[in-house]
C-alpha cells in the first residue's frame, strides 16, 4: 500500500476515524510497471435498500482503465465538444433529458468502437432482486454446506441454486408471495434490523409458507435447503449486529462489488491502482476486506476471484479532483439510464445510448444469465416474467 493511502484525510467528502485512512486527492499519474489506474464511480445505489429501491431495481457501476493525467485531456475534449463550462462533468445533470442528444452523441463516439475510451472502459450491472436471492443463498444455505464439508460455491451448485430461484420463483411461488420472501429477505438482513424488530422466526414463517406453496422442482428444493438454516440465521445477527458484529452490512453490494470489478480488472491488465469515488459505506475496515477478497476469495455471486488478482492501490476520492472519476461517473450514468430502458422506464438517455453501452457490460456482472446483450432487449415487465 503507498504512503498515500495511509495519510489522514485529505480533502474526501467523509470525515472521521471511518475514512482517515484510504484517501486520495491528488492527481493519478500514469506508473508504468507500478500498474495500472482503474477508476470506480456507481449509478442507482440505494445501499441495502435492494427490495422496492427508491430510484431503480438496477445499479451500474462504471470504471476506465486512466489515470488523471490519461483522463484529463478526454476530459477537456468532452467539455469542449459538449460545451460545457462546469469544472466538473455529471451525467445526471448534463446528459440526461430529451434536449441532450448532441451530447449524448458525443459520449456515444467515445464508447463506441474505435472511440477513445473503447477497450479501456466497463460496466458493472448489478440486478438488485437477484442479489437478495443470491445472498439469501451465500449467508444461510452455504453456511450450512460449508460447515458439513460441502463446498456448493465452487462446484457452482450455489449459483444454479440462486438462479433457478430467481427465474422459477415467481411462478412457483405466485408474484406476490415470491416479492415477500425477497422483502422479508432484505427486512431480515438489513443494516437497519439491527435492533431486530424482524426476528428469525418472522423470516422463516415466510420461508414456510414459500417452501409450501411452491410447486416446481428446483425451487421446493432449495426453500428445503433453506428451512434448515435456523442455526445460521441467528448466527448471522449475531455477526451482523452483536457487541463482537464480525461482517459489514452484508446486503451493501458497493462492497462485493469493487471487489469483483478489481478482479476483472486485474485478470485483463496484471496489476491494477483502483480509486474509488467515495461512498459511505466503504470505510477503511471495508476497503481492508475488499482488499483481502480481491487477493483471497472474491465475496461475490459465488465467484472466486483471486486468480491472477494483483492489486496495488484501492483508495478512495473525489470525482472534483479526478478526471478519471469524472469519467467513470458518464460511463456509470449511461448504464444506469440503459439498464432504466431494460426494466421499462423511458429515458432518452437510454434510448440514445444502448447500442454502445451494451457491448460494454462485464458478462461477469450480477445478472442472472450470461448474456449482456439482453439488457438491450424490450423491458422487462411483470408480465413478461410471470408469462
Amino acid at each position: 500500500m503507498s504512503d498515500t493511502s495511509r495519510q489522514p484525510n485529505d480533502g474526501t467528502g467523509l470525515l472521521g476515524p471511518n475514512y482517515a485512512r484510504r484517501n486520495c486527492s491528488d492527481v493519478t499519474k500514469s506508473q508504468g510497471h507500478s500498474g495500472q489506474w482503474v477508476a470506480v464511480d456507481e449509478s442507482g445505489c440505494d445501499g441495502d435498500q435492494l427490495h422496492g429501491a427508491p430510484r431503480s431495481r438496477y445499479m451500474a457501476m462504471g470504471s476506465v482503465a486512466l489515470s488523471d493525467d490519461e483522463a484529463g485531456p478526454i476530459l477537456d475534449d468532452v467539455r469542449q465538444a459538449c460545451r460545457i463550462q462546469a469544472p466538473e462533468l455529471k451525467f445526471s445533470k448534463m446528459f440526461t433529458g430529451p434536449d441532450n442528444h448532441r451530447r449524448r452523441a458525443v459520449l456515444s463516439e467515445l464508447l463506441a468502437s474505435g472511440g477513445v475510451l473503447h477497450g479501456r472502459a466497463s460496466i458493472y450491472l448489478i440486478d438488485k432482486h437477484y442479489f437478495v436471492v443470491a445472498k439469501l443463498i451465500d449467508l444461510f444455505i452455504e453456511e450450512a454446506a460449508h460447515k458439513q464439508g460441502r463446498d456448493i460455491r465452487n462446484t457452482g451448485r450455489a449459483r444454479q441454486m440462486a438462479r433457478s430461484l430467481f427465474t422459477e420463483g415467481p411462478r412457483a411461488l405466485g408474484p406476490a408471495l415470491f416479492d415477500r420472501l425477497l422483502a422479508t429477505t432484505v427486512a431480515f438482513t438489513a443494516h437497519r434490523n439491527r435492533d431486530q424488530k424482524v426476528t428469525v422466526d418472522d423470516f422463516y414463517d415466510v420461508v414456510e409458507e414459500a417452501w409450501a406453496r411452491s410447486y416446481r422442482r428446483k425451487v421446493t428444493e432449495t426453500l428445503e435447503l433453506l428451512r434448515a438454516t435456523r442455526r445460521e440465521a441467528h448466527e448471522y445477527l449475531d455477526d451482523a449486529h452483536g457487541p463482537d458484529a464480525a461482517i459489514p452490512q452484508a446486503l451493501e453490494p458497493l462492497i462485493p462489488a469493487v471487489a469483483a470489478i478489481t478482479g476483472n480488472w486485474s485478470r485483463r491488465l496484471g496489476r491494477v491502482n483502483m480509486l474509488i469515488d467515495d461512498q459511505r459505506a466503504l470505510t477503511d475496515a471495508n476497503f481492508d476486506l475488499i482488499e483481502q477478497d480481491a487477493r483471497d476469495r472474491g465475496p461475490l455471486e459465488f465467484r472466486y476471484l483471486s486468480r491472477g488478482v494483483h492489486l496495488g492501490n484501492l483508495l478512495r476520492g473525489q470525482s472534483k479532483d479526478h478526471p478519471s472519476l469524472q469519467l467513470a461517473d458518464l460511463l456509470s450514468g449511461a448504464g444506469f439510464a440503459v439498464a432504466m430502458r431494460h426494466d421499462g422506464v423511458a429515458n432518452p438517455a437510454g434510448d440514445d445510448l444502448w447500442p454502445v453501452v451494451v457491448p460494454l457490460i462485464d458478462p461477469q456482472g450480477m445478472l442472472p444469465h450470461d448474456e449482456p446483450e439482453k439488457v438491450a432487449q424490450p423491458p422487462v415487465t411483470s408480465a413478461s416474467r410471470r408469462a
